[in-house]
């Protein structure tokens, strides 16, 4: 065999997607089990789109995330593509039942929670699902496939929640009952167009690597049937995509106008030594391009030189509009300039120094720890040496255990009938021996240890074994 038809196998073979299937009977199981509306499913749902609709109502992309995470959305959306793929009609009808459910248990959920909450103000989450687009499209499809193929694996992987993470099945559900609870039209239509989309392509990828595995078929379609199946898929595309097509082209012309609008006002500011701009708003919509300035209104001829020079950046539909921010006539806009640069200045040398604090205080803490353990390790290497003196000085002691407590260290007993309460610094000594250790032994010790470790609170106790 050539190195060709080697190279050929083993590269096909690499690609295979046969290799690991799980049996045909688990992955319908497995399917099923995702479509299921009673019990465990619906509970999790509620809760997923409540955690959902918080994260949107506060603006925490983290909660958000870990809301898709939860979501059962997926089951009938992938029950639906596969029971397209495999002709199992039972089984689309079961799944397309379960979306509706949990479609309308999604709004009404996410309605109650937007109606109830006193947060109303639409955050930049909420806002981000009310404008699909084709990109929105493609984030589906190849979605979908990473989706059926980890589904109909022998063994699973994290594939279908990194799917639901990417898909985004949830937000916008939760973003339509926003717009319900809410009032307004745009929002839930725009919302549930992305959802729709995400629906859509999930379950057409389904479909298309269902036939590419060739997974039994559970009936075989007459060609009128076939080909009404394939008007229908071909309509749906049709309706989903050529919407998120225009929607992509205004996005990306928006973005261009914005971005050359912003490479005209670098030039303007380089070439015109006067123009002081204090705040700029981009209009991509009516092209409009409104400047506030500092300083006296611009005479005409400025004003006809910064509308010529549009047209060098294929601005020539755009409106300059300027503003004066008002000010007495004898101020100086140089001055000006130079305040806010020496307030910038000041502000960065007072950040600079905050921070230089903040190090030295961290590399203080630091050392102080690293002396403590220092000065700890010393210490037990004494008490070692201690132990070792003592038990060669009273070969009847077989376990000597040397502590340093507290002020919060527990009561213990030296043979006497008093409780001794250790103070701040406080050395306790455990003995063990193989005969009792008398009073004078101890009190030896205890002089002892006294003096070494020039410790007013030394205490000995004994025990025999």
């Amino acid at each position: 065999m050539s190195r060709e038809h080697l190279f050929l196998r083993e590269l096909r073979s690499s690609f295979d997607l046969r290799g690991d299937m799980d049996d045909p009977a688990d992955i319908e199981a497995s399917i099923r089990q995702g479509i299921k509306t009673r019990g465990t499913n619906m509970w999790i749902l509620m809760f997923a789109i409540l955690v959902a609709s918080i994260g949107l109502n506060v603006n925490s992309t983290a909660v958000i995330i870990g809301a898709m995470l939860i979501s059962p959305l997926m089951g009938p959306i992938m029950g639906i593509g596969y029971g397209t793929g495999v002709h199992n009609f039972q089984l689309i009808r079961q799944s397309l039942r379960s979306l509706g459910i949990f479609i309308f248990l999604s709004l009404l959920t996410s309605t109650l929670y937007f109606l109830l909450t006193p947060l109303t103000e639409a955050q930049s989450e909420l806002l981000a699902r009310t404008a699909p687009n084709l990109w929105d499209v493609l984030i589906a499809t190849f979605g979908g496939m990473a989706g059926i193929i980890g589904v109909t694996r022998r063994e699973k992987s994290t594939v279908i929640p990194g799917v639901a993470i990417a898909t985004a099945l949830m937000p916008p559900l939760c973003t339509a009952g926003y717009g319900l609870a809410t009032g307004q039209l745009i929002f839930f239509l725009g919302a549930f167009y992305l959802f729709t989309i995400n629906a859509v392509y999930i379950a057409l990828s389904a479909l298309l690597f269902v036939k590419l595995m060739r997974l039994p078929q559970h009936s075989f379609l007459s060609i009128e049937s076939q080909k009404r199946a394939k008007l229908i898929i071909a309509t749906a595309i049709i309706i989903t995509i050529v919407p998120s097509v225009y929607l992509a082209f205004q996005l990306v012309r928006h973005e261009v106008f914005k971005t050359e609008v912003n490479h005209y006002l670098e030039s303007v500011t380089r070439t015109e030594k006067n123009l002081f701009i204090l705040e700029k708003k981009i209009d991509p919509v009516s092209q409009e391009i409104n400047l506030t300035i500092a300083g006296k209104a611009l005479d005409k001829n400025t004003m006809e030189r910064l509308n010529a020079q549009l047209k060098e950046y294929q601005l020539n539909s755009a409106k300059l509009i300027v503003h004066t921010f008002e000010q007495n006539n004898d101020v100086n806009l140089s001055m000006v300039k130079t305040e806010i640069q020496q307030d910038l200045y000041r502000n960065s040398v007072h950040l600079l120094e905050a921070k230089n604090a903040k190090i030295q205080q961290l590399e203080a803490t630091i050392q102080s720890e690293i002396n403590k353990q220092q000065k700890q390790t010393e210490q037990m290497g004494e008490y070692d040496q201690v132990r070792a003196e003592l038990q060669a000085q009273y070969p009847e002691l077989k376990t000597v255990m040397i502590t340093h407590g507290r002020s919060q260290a527990a009561t213990a007993q030296d043979n006497t009938t008093q409780p001794i309460m250790p103070a701040d610094d406080t050395l306790i000594v455990y003995l063990e021996a193989r005969r009792p250790v008398s009073k004078t032994t101890q009190t030896r010790i205890r002089n002892w240890l006294k003096t070494r470790f020039k410790l007013e609170n030394v205490y000995v106790v004994s025990k025999t074994t």
